[in-house]
């Protein structure tokens, strides 16, 4: 071998040897992190979730929306276009803040009870629009102003496959129920001589319900050790409630025929 060349494969694992003394102390760290949250028993977590509903009326109306001061309402019927506009100031919709509780059976099986905390504030419900004419002036009716709360609970089984103190990545699958809570309102806009903006719009009913549904959840996931008390995770899960239809109601939860979530949830844990 050439002078030179030995040189270069010197340089090389001098440089390899350098890395290493770092990298070995991150690694027993992480090591003994994982190490120490096996061993323990109790987890309790906070965390939000970022997801949409999907599918069916009530994915519709539910689904994540941005928060907007002002939108237009373009609709086209009984052969008009009509071009309102409204005020508003929702937040992101839905907000979710989650709670849960993990109890480690083995260093592959845990049992997990969770709970979230679900608001949606910027609904668009099923208009279902109804012509007539007062005094000689037209009007619309439609639901507007949707609205919704939900408690989820589930008890959930979560399996590490290749064991916690390997690999953190776990499935995990569960039933539960959730309490929920649907609101909206019927709003009449008058129109005179223009039929694409509204002289005058008012509340001239609601709707409202609430009520208990039973469901599933099916999720994978991964944790990553912070701290031998601390673990962070990150979670893809799918949730479905079965509510029973109900064909005389507006509310999307009486007239669809399963209420699908879908969503991306980081917790952060503390160990005991």
């Amino acid at each position: 071998m050439e002078p030179n060349a030995l040189y270069v494969v010197k340089k090389y694992m001098e440089n390899i040897m350098k890395k290493t003394v770092y990298i070995i102390p991150i690694l027993l760290l992480f090591l003994s992190s994982a190490e120490a949250q096996v061993k323990q028993s109790f987890g309790i977590s906070i965390g939000t979730t970022f997801g949409s509903y999907a599918g069916a009326d009530f994915g519709s109306t539910y689904s994540f929306s941005f928060p907007y001061s002002r939108y237009n309402d373009d609709y086209y019927y009984n052969n008009y276009y009509y071009h309102p506009e409204y005020d508003r100031h929702d937040f992101y919709s839905p907000l979710i803040f989650d709670l849960g509780f993990d109890y480690n059976i083995t260093d592959y099986t845990a049992v997990n009870l969770e709970s979230s905390f679900i608001w949606h504030y910027g609904g668009r419900p099923s208009r279902v629009y109804e012509t007539g004419e007062i005094g000689g002036i037209s009007y619309i009716d439609k639901w507007d102003n949707a609205q919704m709360f939900a408690v989820p609970l589930f008890l959930n089984l979560k399996v590490y496959p290749f064991g916690k103190s390997r690999a953190s990545f776990f499935i995990s699958g569960g039933y539960g129920m959730q309490y929920i809570s649907e609101s909206m309102d019927r709003i009449r806009e008058e129109y005179s001589y223009s039929y694409n903006y509204p002289d005058y719009s008012y509340l001239v009913g609601s709707s409202s319900s609430k009520k208990w549904l039973n469901g599933v959840k099916a999720s994978i996931g991964f944790q990553y050790p912070l701290s031998p008390y601390t673990t962070a995770e990150a979670e893809f899960k799918v949730t479905n409630f079965f509510p029973k239809r109900n064909i005389t109601s507006p509310l999307a939860m009486n007239t669809s025929t399963n209420i699908t979530f879908i969503g991306l949830t980081t917790k952060i844990y503390f160990n005991f």
